[in-house]
């Protein structure tokens, strides 16, 4: 299949300590002073220490509409998005009249004419370039990106693909106190991310996906959603996606392991999708892994939070940066989302 030739990384230049963002959601939040100690507790526990949004403090003073944030949204995705693929494109000596194809990923926002026409023009990508938008696939989304740029790069060796993925989740938040929005306040964030994607003609560094597997359950969709309200997004979490997510991985790995002959020990490095602690605690319990396998997703829920679609490719990049990946070395790339869904990569340096 395709290989991949570059990855780049953006986020917004605001950061917040995850203890300030936990006194300004209290102090927004009217009567909670039963729950302030309970609340504190979440965003303790959450694995995050700070995250870096677009919005500031008085952005939600008077609790904007959906489009008053989806305007917004439109304005701060384009430069981040920019930043993101240029990082990518400098990595890999190309420039943005060589892309034949370009992906945009993203559950946070959408308008018409949209990101991808929006970043083709202010890039000078060519008018001959094909582009296709996945939206409002949530935390997994990326996957479908990277599989559209994966068939393209095989069936045209010659051409490139480029994927972004751009989340902005900090203009979705909501001033509830239910048990399901303080988890989701205490976990998203923002951040872009893009891959660039070639045929097996292209030599480099980065892996290139061997095998592919998706298993989604039908029983359980309302167990994660994203609705659209008149003021925003409503991000919802069950606290049983942990469980639900943990029962089942067990067989979704080992069944895309063993169609390549492969069990759990022969994988290098794990990147699983930081949808939160508690859900790369028990992912981690099912499949026996040890600590450090879990060190490249942890430290980027650390520092970044949960970023949506954008997570896993922070993941790809620090393994590639910190985890020092040598030719031949095997990666086991997962995420989660609205299905409940899982997506896996099967990935070889």
């Amino acid at each position: 299949m395709g290989q991949i030739i570059g990855i780049g990384t953006s986020v917004p230049e605001n950061y917040y300590e995850q203890d300030e963002i936990a006194d300004y959601f209290v102090n927004m939040v009217e009567q909670v002073a039963n729950r302030r100690r309970a609340i504190y507790r979440v965003f303790e526990s959450a694995g995050v220490s700070k995250r870096h949004m677009v919005v500031n403090r008085e952005f939600f003073y008077e609790f904007p509409t959906t489009r008053t944030r989806n305007d917004f949204y439109m304005e701060a995705a384009l430069p981040l998005g920019k930043q993101a693929i240029q990082c990518a494109l400098d990595e890999s000596g190309y420039t943005t009249q060589d892309i034949d194809d370009l992906v945009v990923v993203s559950c946070t926002g959408f308008s018409i004419p949209g990101l991808d026409l929006q970043l083709a023009h202010q890039m000078n990508m060519r008018p001959d370039l094909r582009r296709s938008c996945i939206l409002g696939m949530g935390c997994y989304g990326a996957f479908p990106g990277l599989l559209r740029a994966f068939e393209s790069a095989s069936a045209h060796p010659d051409k490139l693909v480029l994927v972004l993925s751009v989340e902005l989740c900090s203009l979705h938040f909501q001033i509830e106190p239910t048990s399901e929005n303080v988890v989701s306040t205490s976990l998203f964030s923002d951040g872009a991310a893009a891959i660039l994607v070639g045929g097996n003609n292209h030599s480099s560094n980065y892996p290139r996906i061997l095998d592919s597997a998706t298993h989604c359950d039908y029983q359980t969709l309302d167990k994660m959603s994203f609705n659209v309200t008149d003021f925003g997004f409503q991000m919802y979490l069950s606290s049983y996606v942990p469980d639900i997510l943990a029962a089942k991985v067990e067989d979704f790995v080992d069944n895309l392991l063993e169609r390549n002959s492969l069990e759990r020990e022969d994988i290098d490095f794990w990147g699983i999708h930081p949808g939160s602690r508690k859900i790369v605690q028990h992912i981690q319990s099912r499949l026996n892994l040890r600590e450090s396998d879990l060190d490249h997703s942890l430290s980027i829920l650390n520092d970044y939070g949960n970023m949506s679609s954008a997570t896993i490719l922070f993941v790809l990049e620090h393994i590639q940066r910190c985890g020092n990946p040598q030719p031949g070395d095997r990666g086991i790339l997962l995420a989660f989302g609205p299905g409940l869904t899982m997506e896996g990569l099967l990935v070889q340096w």
